[in-house]
This record gives C-alpha cells, structure tokens and sequence, in this order.
C-alpha cells in the first residue's frame, strides 16, 4: 500500500511545537518588561503594531488548526480501511479535515462543522490577546537626586527688633532661572502664594487638592506637601540608563506638621486702635499680647493698617513663635467687629514629627505627590527649622493686607465654608477650628519647602538620595490570554502524543485522502468487471456492489451495502492481481453514471 509523503505525514508536529514553544516563552515573559527602543517603536505606530500582531496570531492559530485538521484526516483515513463508515459521517469527516461547512451534511453535521471553525477563529483570538504589547510600568532603581541636608543650626536672614520692625540682613533673592527665584526671607518674597495657599487649603468633598509648588509654579502638589518635594523644579535625577521615564520616587525625611486649635478665653493677645483721627483715611491699629509657652514677659506688638471705613474694626491679626519646646499661635479680632469673631482668642499648637515621606513625581502632568511613609529620626536636633517656620508664620500676619477686608481673616473664612460643605452636621465652633487647623498646616507646609529649597540652592546643603524611575515600557499579552493559550497547547500535544501511540505513529497511513479531489475520484473509478468481495461480510450480503480503481500503482475497493449509505474501501493489491492489467488497460469498460450512484 503507498504511504503519505514523510514530510506532510510529520508536518503537524513541528507546528504543534513551534506554538507551544512561543507559548511558553510568553509565559516566561509574563513579568518582563522591554524598555528602550522597543516602546518608542510600539507606541507610535499602534496600526503597524495592530497588522504585525494579527498576522502573527492568525499564523499561530493556523498551525494549530492544522493539527487539529490533520488529526481528524489521518484517523478518518485508517478508518475507512477497518470498518465501514456511514456516508453522512464521511462527508462530515471531510469537512471537518479541511475545515469549511457543507451545506448538505444536515443540521447537526453543519453545527459540528461550524463549531470547528468558529474553534480556529477563538485560537486566532486567544493569541491575538497574548501577543498584543500593552503599556506597563517598568521601576528600578536609576539614579540620585539631592535632598536638602541641615548640617547645623538653621540661620534666619531676617530678625525682629523692638516695636515689631523687621530687620533684613540679606534678603536678595537668588536667581536659578530667569522664571525660578529662590529667597531667604520666603513670607517677604512669596507673601502672594502664601495668601493663596491659605485661601484653599480645604478642599471640596470628593476633590484632591491641588496647588502650586511656592517657589516654582510649574510644578503643582496633589494634596498636603508635607514640606517635602523641594527638589522638583530644583534639581533633575541623574539616570544610569538612557531610556525615557515618565515618573519617579524617593524617600525624603522631613515634618509632619499637626496642628490643633481650641478656644482659650484667657488669651491676652488683642487689637486695639492706636490713633483717634476721623478724618485720617486710614486707621493704625496694634496687635499686642503673649503667648502660652512665651511667657507673660514677652510680648509680641506690631502695627496693623486699616482703611477708614464704617467697617474699619474687621481686622484680623496673629502672632507665632517656637519657645520653650512648644510651637503656638494664637489669633486676635478686635472685640467690636463681627466678620470674623469666630476665630478670636482661638489658640493652636503645632507638632512638627519627624516622619519620611514618599514622594512620587509625575513629569508628564508636573505633579507631586507626597504621602509618609513611617517615623525617622529627627534631622533637624537644634529645632531651629521649626524657629525659622513659626518666625515665618508670624510675619504672614505682618505681612498680608488689611485694607478693606482681612486676608487672613477671608483665608480662614473661605476655609470654614469649604468644611462646612463637606461635614455639614458639624458644630459651628467645630468648623471654625478645623478650618484653622487646616490653614495653618498649608502654610507651615508652603514655608518648610520654601526653606528647604533654600537650604539647597542658598546654602549648598543636600545629599544624594536614590530614586526609583518609572520607565517607558510594554508587556506582550494580558496573562489570562497567556494561560489559556498555554492550555490549549498542552491539550494538542497530549491528543498528537495519544494518537501517536494509538497508530504507532501512523505507520499504517494510505496514500488515499477524502480531502484530495484527484485521489476521490480514482478510488471512484470502477474496474471492468464486477466480482463479490471475497470476504465473509460480502458473501452474506448478496447484493453488495464492488468497485475496483487503480491509484499510485495500488489497487482499493469501495464496497457498500445494497442501501448505499454504508462505505468502505479495501485494499486489493495483493487479492486480485490479474484485474490489475485489465484496469490499466481500460479502466473506464464499465464505468457509468449508475454505477457510482450507490456512492454519492
């Protein structure tokens, strides 16, 4: 009997390896991320990607259709030689090796067959899914950037004198850039970003806040800055690697500020007026008193103006100070007003831990996002970063404006109706100091990364820390794809190695092929004579037909029984040798249309 071509019988083999191969080498892949060249390849041309990644998954699941093609064919095929098959079920055999649908197979065998297709064209799906490159993060560690560093006592470039004067040493600004200016009196310089830091600093319910870096206003934070991030719009990482990045972290130490506000009635700072001039355009008012961890003996005073208005007594003023391991401040109205008498003699303290924050930089929105992380060690022993933040504090009093309204007092009063939004069932005295509370924690933050910013560029302190970049990068498939490409692969290579023992590797195979239109018709061609098949089947069924073609040199049978719906095809070569001349010679004798009727 002729065989099939070795290569065509084995072909399947290969192919069933080759896409478990790739298979698994996605799955070895599942966490790999490719930066560098390959995303700026990827990433621009998402239709030359598209067209790459469905020609290479239909090629895939071609070859695993082939398989599966060629397993129904080859078992078809050595079927046909044992026992006899229903015509139905041949036809359906033949469609399901190819694969396409007949429409004459009936309902149930369309069904078959259009689940078979509809099966290659789910493989063409599933490997389109794991070979799709989708965007991923990629972070490692690349890089340094300068933290700021306080080696030493912390020194002011301004000073207090008597009588609330402010006595300037150096407060020149420094010039990074033609837009970015660094100063060492921030409250004197950045007084206008202050104001404005205090006027949000409590955002709507369900909204982040989100407001300029003080000293560069490019950069924006996202929620509280902690006083860490300086460095953002300062200082660029350094990179090992060349590849492009999208966003970095590090760790910074610096303080979480807590603040906490409550009424103390015996406060004695006051605003009182110091002139008595009605028909002065503007009236001189004096803020005056002390504070808890001060002493009764230090006083703070300095001088308010107002515009001389009906509402000339709206003011507002604060004094702050760092003294004796205690942080205060405490708020004053004049007792004849009524805007914003809500936040006279209230007191508020703040703690400045020592706490290492997180801090994410996104370059493509110029975002900074600062969250802590745990306790550190404090960096500062000396306090006098504290001092320099509350002495700060205090001169925003000094500094805003009190003609017409009170900035502070509008700040405070803005911040008290965004709590009042968002926690609508509290307490009025409640809003209020919450309010306070989360003013003055926006400004001490403001200040503690103006000084940091300070301290690096002016006083040329800072350390290296390591950065962790978030590079450019893409990943081949979704892992589900992965997986149940992977399983469906293991599953073909377990029906190929059953079938390969069940056949001893398809030893037996003919040359015959129901899918080979040449090699129908001459197993179709009938012989010139009709004889009996000598077999025991055929000799009790009288009526059997015999057909006898010639086909490679060999000679097959198709036998069915009177019914024509049941086939079989049986190898003669070696039981009717002398019929072999005579169909050679003439092999179309007896061929007629009827005779292949039973066949059809």
């Amino acid at each position: 009997m002729a065989t099939e071509n070795r290569i065509i019988k084995f072909l399947h083999i290969p192919l069933i390896l080759l896409s478990s191969a790739v298979s698994v080498t996605l799955l070895f892949l599942l966490n790999h991320r490719f930066t560098g060249k390959l995303p700026r390849l990827v990433s621009p041309h998402p239709d030359t990607t598209a067209i790459i990644v469905q020609v290479s998954a239909s090629i895939l699941a071609a070859s695993q259709v082939y398989v599966l093609c060629t397993l129904v064919n080859f078992a078809t095929r050595l079927q046909v030689f044992r026992k006899f098959i229903s015509a139905s079920s041949l036809r359906l055999l033949a469609a399901l090796s190819i694969p396409r649908i007949d429409w004459d197979l009936g309902y149930r065998g369309i069904a078959v067959a259009a689940l078979f297709i509809v099966i290659g064209h789910v493989f063409g799906a599933v490997w389109a899914g794991a070979l799709t490159p989708l965007a991923a993060d990629s972070i490692r560690k690349d890089g340094t950037i300068q933290i700021p560093a306080y080696n030493g006592p912390f020194k002011m470039n301004w000073s207090l004198q008597s009588g609330g004067k402010i006595f300037l040493n150096y407060c020149i600004p420094y010039r990074l850039t033609s837009s970015i200016f660094i100063s060492p009196c921030p409250t004197i310089y950045y007084i206008t970003t202050l104001m404005s830091t205090a006027l949000g600093a409590t955002s709507a319910p369900g909204f982040p806040r989100v407001y300029p870096k003080i000293e560069v206003p490019a950069w924006s934070y996202s929620n509280r800055s902690y006083g860490a991030g300086a460095s953002q719009g300062l200082f660029s990482p350094t990179s090992i690697s060349n590849d492009s990045y999208t966003a970095y972290s590090y760790e910074e130490p610096g303080y979480w500020s807590r603040v906490a506000c409550h009424y103390n009635e015996t406060s004695n700072l006051t605003i009182t007026r110091l002139d008595s001039l009605e028909d002065a355009p503007f009236v001189l008012l004096q803020v005056k008193g002390s504070l808890p961890n001060t002493g009764a003996n230090k006083y703070s005073s300095y001088t308010l103006m107002t515009e001389h208005t009906t509402w000339w007594n709206e003011a507002l003023g604060w004094s702050a100070a760092a003294a004796n391991g205690h942080n205060m401040l405490a708020i004053a109205t004049v007792l004849s007003g009524h805007w914003y008498t809500p936040w006279n003699r209230m007191q508020c303290s703040v703690d400045f831990q020592p706490t290492l924050f997180n801090v994410a930089v996104n370059l493509t929105r110029s975002m900074i996002n600062v969250t802590p992380s745990g306790p550190h060690a404090d960096f500062d022993p000396t306090g006098s970063l504290q001092k320099a933040v509350m002495a700060n504090l205090d001169l925003i009093s000094r500094m805003s404006s009190n003609i017409g309204i009170s900035s502070l007092g509008a700040a405070l009063d803005a911040n008290s109706a965004a709590m009042n939004a968002s926690h609508p069932g509290m307490a009025k005295d409640e809003i209020y100091l919450r309010a306070g509370e989360n003013m003055i924690a926006a400004l001490v933050d403001d200040l503690l990364v103006a000084e940091a910013s300070r301290q690096m560029i002016i006083g040329k302190s800072s350390v290296a820390a390591p950065v962790y970049k978030k590079f450019d990068a893409i990943r081949l498939g979704l892992p589900r794809f992965i997986y149940i490409s992977l399983a469906i692969n293991i599953t073909l290579v377990l029906i190929v190695l059953a079938e390969s023992l069940r056949t001893q590797a398809w030893h037996h195979l003919p040359a015959f092929n129901i899918t080979n239109l040449q090699s129908v018709i001459a197993a179709a061609l009938l012989s010139p004579s009709r004889c009996p098949i000598h077999d025991d089947e055929s000799e009790e069924d009288g009526n059997a037909a015999l057909g006898v073609s010639e086909m490679n040199l060999q000679r097959f049978k198709w036998t069915y029984d009177k019914t024509g719906t049941v086939i079989m095809l049986v190898d003669l070569s070696s039981d009717v040798p002398s019929e072999k001349t005579n169909a050679a010679s003439n092999p179309l004798e007896h061929f007629s249309s009827e005779s292949l009727e039973p066949l059809v």
